[in-house]
């Protein structure tokens, strides 16, 4: 395995949005959890701070407008390819009925979160976090702003 300092760094975002004790979860077109039940996510793009990256991400994949709230949780994967960070956001419902993107995602739904825990069309990381982010309360976004800065900084996000 190549040094990890020369891989190519990611950075993508996951959203946990429970409505009526139903997680917003997606069926993705491709990947390793293709065809089973995962949280809406996506990578981060350029000039986007990581908030405005997954309310896109849930809107994009479902039609669900979403406010994002605290950061539950934090993946970090180093494969051959790449050092891969995941970070799983706790977002409120505002509007919209799931409906698949029809690219990515094939189908959109809000499921009974204990259907999810044991269901074996569950992705095996949805098993794992429902359980454990069901009643996480997370860290919250903290209304610090630093200094001006001469370089203009386009986003400064802080969480406690």
């Amino acid at each position: 395995m190549p040094n990890v300092a020369t891989l190519p760094i990611t950075v993508g975002v996951g959203a946990f949005l429970v409505r009526e004790r139903g997680l917003l979860v997606v069926r993705k077109t491709y990947g390793p959890s293709k065809g089973q039940w995962t949280i809406p996510s996506g990578y981060v793009e350029r000039h986007e701070s990581i908030v405005q990256s997954v309310e896109r991400e849930v809107k994009e994949e479902t039609n669900i407008v979403g406010r994002t709230g605290s950061l539950l949780a934090v993946r970090n994967r180093v494969t051959e390819a790449a050092n891969d960070t995941f970070l799983v956001f706790r977002l409120a419902y505002i509007s919209g009925r799931p409906e698949p993107d029809h690219d990515e995602v094939s189908e959109a739904a809000f499921v009974p979160l204990e259907e999810l825990a044991i269901s074996a069309e569950s992705a095996s990381f949805t098993r794992a976090i429902v359980a454990k982010l069901t009643h996480a309360d997370g860290m919250h976004l903290d209304p610090y702003q630093p200094p001006p800065d001469p370089k203009d900084l386009r986003a400064y996000l802080l969480y406690l």
